[in-house]
């Protein structure tokens, strides 16, 4: 299947105060064309550092100190690490062909601007349209995000719509110009459960009727299980397991990601306390030796885990795992 987007040993690093904090430390997947790409992890293990980075976005206290993220874009090839942060061919791509839908809308949207404001803005950047015509689309694009009374809304401002209603504002934004690639930062995370299943059928239809790419980060392994098509594991600024969804909950191989399962809980299966993966997540600034999760695994071989990093080793077609209890030195 053709590929939409190759990220080849990318490390984004931040220099602070305290010391230099390795967000993303080697990561590489690709997200080919029309499928849902789930990232998942724990809070802080360099999910949305890796999402700016495809924006070139990053903060200024971040820098990118190697890899490659290749876009293919219109059969041309582009490295978009190389690209100025800030130059006309970074800003032509965002937006346009490269979309992202943030965790929190309210912060997203500017609070002075109506909501149809800035989304026509977003279209009048990229396509040589009158602002009719512009409005016009936004109107219909509401529409489609099942927004009541779009003709009404398109004149209101953030703070007047609800967290569910300016969600779907964000989606109608980040699709109006038909990206190639969707990246969703935790779209429902302050959403209560009825609205993030909404927002959440919402993505997958815009997503067949666009044939977009989407990468879906998130925390929730049951939105994983809902929506994505692949799974990537992340944990401390490393992709430690790869798989198709199916079969990634079928045969999870990474103590980690069969810990995040073990963590779900289970209808029918009554528990007086939920499972935790035990241990504490290593300090940022003084990372463990070897593989990055050997201090909180069950199955911690010492002399190896704690001193080397397991290679990637590819189990079976398509499901790829960085741990020593499959190849590697235990070999």
């Amino acid at each position: 299947m053709e590929k939409v987007l190759e990220i080849r040993d990318l490390k984004v690093y931040f220099d602070l105060t305290e010391g230099t904090v390795k967000a993303v430390d080697g990561v590489s997947f690709d997200i080919r064309r029309g499928e849902i790409l789930g990232l998942v992890g724990e809070s802080g293990c360099g999910k949305s550092v890796t999402a700016q980075s495809i924006l070139r976005i990053l903060p200024k206290s971040a820098r990118i100190v190697n890899g490659e993220i290749v876009f293919h874009r219109n059969g041309k090839t582009l490295d978009l690490t190389r690209l100025d942060p800030e130059g006309e061919e970074i800003r032509d791509i965002r937006g346009k062909d490269i979309s992202m839908i943030f965790q929190e809308p309210m912060a997203s949207f500017s609070p002075v601007y109506t909501v149809g404001a800035q989304m026509i803005e977003a279209i009048l950047l990229h396509e040589n349209v009158s602002k009719e015509e512009a409005r016009k689309r936004v109107v219909e694009m509401l529409k489609k995000v099942k927004i009541p009374n779009a003709e009404k809304v398109v004149d209101m401002y953030p703070f007047e719509l609800s967290g569910g209603m300016l969600q779907r504002c964000m989606i109608a934004m980040a699709m109006s110009l038909n990206p190639t690639l969707l990246l969703a930062d935790e779209p429902t995370t302050a959403l209560d459960v009825t609205i993030q299943a909404q927002i959440l059928y919402l993505m997958k239809e815009l997503q067949k009727e666009y044939h977009s790419s989407i990468l879906l980060i998130t925390h929730d392994m049951g939105v994983v299980a809902q929506m994505a098509d692949r799974v990537a594991v992340m944990y401390l600024g490393n992709i430690v397991e790869t798989a198709e969804v199916f079969e990634l909950f079928k045969n999870p191989l990474h103590p980690y990601t069969q810990a995040l399962l073990r963590s779900i809980p289970k209808i029918g299966i009554r528990k007086t306390r939920l499972e935790t993966i035990k241990g504490m997540v290593p300090d940022p600034y003084n990372l463990p030796t070897g593989c990055r999760f050997h201090n909180r695994c069950e199955k911690f071989m010492k002399g190896l885990c704690d001193v080397k990093e397991p290679p990637e080793v590819e189990v079976k077609p398509g499901h790829k795992v960085k741990c020593f209890l499959y190849g590697g030195e235990k070999e």
